[in-house]
């Protein structure tokens, strides 16, 4: 089985579809077992996602101005703020 490691150093490729199938399974097999890999894994899926959507934004948000991709953003962003 893949280390913590070996599956950070491979998150990059996996978010891509850059890995081969015998790669994918080992990597799903350890996220399977291991809660740390798989809620870092959920992260950078939920950072790239961000990234993408921000991205797609043309012009930047003027002072005072509403966007409704900015808004959804920050919507995102605030559901995933850990609650303490």
């Amino acid at each position: 089985m893949l280390s913590c490691k070996q599956v950070a150093d491979r998150a990059s490729a996996l978010i891509d579809g850059e890995l081969s199938a015998w790669e994918l399974i080992q990597i799903r097999l350890h996220l399977a077992m291991c809660k740390g890999c798989s809620s870092f894994i959920d992260q950078l899926r939920k950072t790239d996602h961000l990234t993408a959507v921000a991205a797609e934004i043309d012009e930047p948000l003027q002072h005072g101005a509403e966007d409704g991709r900015y808004t959804e953003i920050l919507s995102m962003l605030r559901k995933e703020q850990p609650r303490g």
